[in-house]
């Protein structure tokens, strides 16, 4: 029972793959990856964040011979995805990683029916593709090499629910759900907001009535959240999530995915038959507020 036990996860030595890695939540599980002694590679597109953070990780190094690799990618794309996952064993020294955590992602709120083609293509690339390349080329190399691994999937309270503002966010977020691959590990991270650069921006764009649905959401930093998503991992949890809400509706819409502990997963199936109500009941007044303040043509 998961609840009961927990299993302390040996970093040290240990090449971790961390695509997202130079901000945000990324960044803070790559320094404390590193000050657990592991050997770190970070991937994302912008060469001068990667570079600062390479250097910030390597002050967390507990000792000079721990690589830290950075690598520039763009990882909505399968080629370069792979490329990237073969150059970090290479600058390795042919380890290959044990633990991969797919943190890189972005939201774009707004509403779909102002979204263009780009729109609503950008929000799978920053939510289902930038994961699931580099989730494909792991696992095939894990599978080759026989010995295991973890596959840890960032994704977010919107792949348990989605209300508006997030159209083109939460269905690359809900699909990485599927991915259950042979002895590797897959976990799925599933936080609410998190102060880095990418919540900021988000922040430009999104609707008021989102912002409204959203004001109970304290956001968490980068280095509380690592906290529970190391947590979750040593107890052996499928789906890891920061808060009481978003565990009330892990259990209302987990389907098949495996649970974490039976005794508190059924008193939370039982508060999620109330609270389901009140979510929606929020989700509602937000809506129909903001629909009051349209035009009588639009708000039909």
């Amino acid at each position: 029972m998961p609840w009961f036990w927990r299993k302390k996860l040996a970093f040290a030595g240990k090449h971790c793959y961390v695509t997202g890695g130079s901000s945000g939540l990324g960044l803070a599980l790559s320094e404390y990856l590193a000050s657990q002694g592991a050997q770190v590679t970070i991937v994302a597109r912008d060469v001068k964040k990667l570079e600062e953070a390479k250097s910030r990780i390597e002050t967390h190094r507990i000792s000079e011979t721990q690589k830290i690799v950075a690598i520039s990618a763009d990882l909505t794309r399968q080629a370069d995805s792979a490329r990237a996952y073969q150059d970090a064993i290479a600058q390795q020294g042919g380890l290959e990683p044990e633990s991969v955590f797919l943190c890189a992602g972005h939201a774009r709120p707004g509403f779909f029916v102002e979204a263009d083609e780009s729109d609503l293509r950008s929000g799978l690339d920053g939510t289902y593709w930038v994961s699931a390349w580099t989730a494909q080329v792991a696992g095939k190399t894990m599978m080759a090499a026989q010995r295991g691994g973890r596959i840890v999937f960032v994704g977010s309270f919107l792949a348990l629910t989605t209300f508006v503002g997030y159209a083109g966010y939460a269905p690359g977020k809900y699909a990485l759900k599927e991915y259950l691959l042979y002895n590797i590990d897959v976990h799925l991270y599933l936080p609410a907001g998190i102060l880095s650069p990418n919540y900021e921006v988000e922040n430009r764009t999104k609707p008021d009535i989102t912002k409204k649905i959203e004001e109970g959401d304290t956001p968490m930093t980068p280095e509380d959240c690592v906290k529970c998503l190391i947590d979750g991992l040593e107890r052996g949890y499928f789906q890891i999530t920061n808060d009481f809400i978003t565990g009330i509706l892990r259990v209302a819409s987990r389907g098949n995915a495996p649970g974490n502990n039976i005794f508190w997963d059924t008193c939370l199936v039982v508060i999620a038959a109330v609270d389901d109500r009140l979510l929606k009941s929020k989700v509602y007044r937000a809506t129909h507020a903001e629909r009051m303040k349209l035009p009588s043509s639009q708000g039909q």
